[in-house]
């Protein structure tokens, strides 16, 4: 019995999660000088009323956290099913700043409220039942630090039918972090995007994936290096 009741848990908290969008999933701002500033849009398809409740926490490293540099709203928000609502949240450091990285934890936690209940913004209504609590890392930098990323001693190769890109990304950027992408397009409008996450100042992060929306090396036209949230364009290679 209690298996199966962790199954139902398990399987009710996995639909809501699936069901969990934000937009986008980062900050990746400069937050020096005027600041940086980011709306973020939350979309509701559980099928029923959800309420969310948002928190701002210090990040992994207390000596590069910008929680308290933080300003958003609104604290509460409400979404009936098939809606949507934005989150604004604006970031400045203070004069004596360090030039580098930083980041903080945007705390997002939620009920799942049944259509014929409702109530004050903030509250919990009777019959409600727990959503999600989850912490998502947002990252932004102080300082003029253009990102310098490059794919670097990369390779495509066919290994029983099937087309494989490996290689190598440099994050050169002084000082923080770059969130990045790889997209690799066709002669004929085929693509495939790599999303690689966020790579440190100074590090280097190999790769080896299979292409399946390509048949042969010789279908691949050129890759595009990209920032991730704001695609800024960091690289061009033809083939």
């Amino acid at each position: 019995m209690k298996k199966l009741l962790l199954f139902i848990f398990t399987l009710c908290l996995y639909s809501f999660s699936f069901s969990f969008h934000i937009s986008p999933d980062g900050f990746g701002k400069r937050i020096d000088g005027d600041g940086g500033f980011q709306e973020y849009t939350f979309e509701n398809k559980t099928g029923k009323t959800i309420r969310y409740r948002f928190a701002i926490l210090p990040g992994r490293n207390p000596e590069k956290s910008m929680d308290k540099w933080i300003e958003f709203e609104p604290k509460f928000m409400t979404i009936k099913n098939g809606e949507s609502k934005k989150l604004k949240l604006y970031a400045k450091s203070p004069p004596e700043a360090k030039i580098g990285d930083y980041s903080f934890y945007l705390a997002v936690n939620s009920v799942t409220i049944p259509g014929i209940l409702e109530g004050k913004e903030g509250e919990v209504t009777t019959g409600s039942t727990v959503g999600i609590n989850m912490h998502i890392e947002m990252l932004g930098w102080v300082g003029d630090l253009p990102a310098k990323l490059k794919l670097e001693k990369y390779n495509f190769y066919e290994k029983d039918e099937k087309v494989y890109f490996k290689g190598f990304v440099n994050n050169h950027t002084e000082k923080r972090f770059v969130r990045y992408m790889i997209e690799v397009i066709g002669n004929h409008g085929e693509r495939a995007t790599l999303y690689g996450g966020v790579l440190p100042s100074k590090h280097t992060k190999s790769f080896d994936v299979h292409l399946p929306q390509f048949k042969k090396k010789s279908d691949i036209w050129k890759i595009e290096v990209r920032e991730t949230l704001d695609r800024n364009l960091l690289q061009t290679l033809k083939l």
